[in-house]
């Protein structure tokens, strides 16, 4: 038989392990929406740019133009993976936070694999490599 305080000092802990993992989730969410809002704001800047330049991928060489346009698009599911992660779900913040820590990681990835390829096909254009 298990001592009169057991069944207490058992529920102090689960208590205490929801709450860390409530205040982990929290914490994961703000990282989200902001890694979120940085992606959005540096997707813009650099499209605004180029659409008021009047720049346009076609005068690549058709091999660097398609690097390119493969960089712009892991930009944009860059942004949908962060909007993912920002976005509210489940009641589980543990489950919550595992995904979200997921995708952050994804989005970083992304965030830093996006730009290179596009670099790499203007770089690679520009020397004729």
């Amino acid at each position: 038989m298990p001592p009169p305080g057991a069944a207490r000092a058992d529920q102090d802990v689960s208590a205490a392990g929801d709450q860390a993992a409530v205040e982990r989730r929290a914490e994961l969410e703000r990282h989200a929406a902001v890694l979120f809002v940085g992606a959005v704001l540096c997707v813009a800047v650099v499209c605004g740019g180029v659409i008021v330049s009047g720049w346009f991928a076609g005068v690549l060489v058709d091999s660097w133009e398609r690097l390119f346009w493969l960089g712009f698009v892991l930009a944009i599911v860059m942004v949908g993976v962060f909007a993912a992660a920002a976005a509210p779900g489940g009641r589980d913040a543990h489950r919550a936070s595992i995904r979200i820590a997921w995708l952050l990681r994804v989005g970083l990835v992304l965030f830093v694999l996006s730009p290179a390829l596009c670099i790499l096909a203007l770089v690679g254009d520009f020397y004729r490599l």
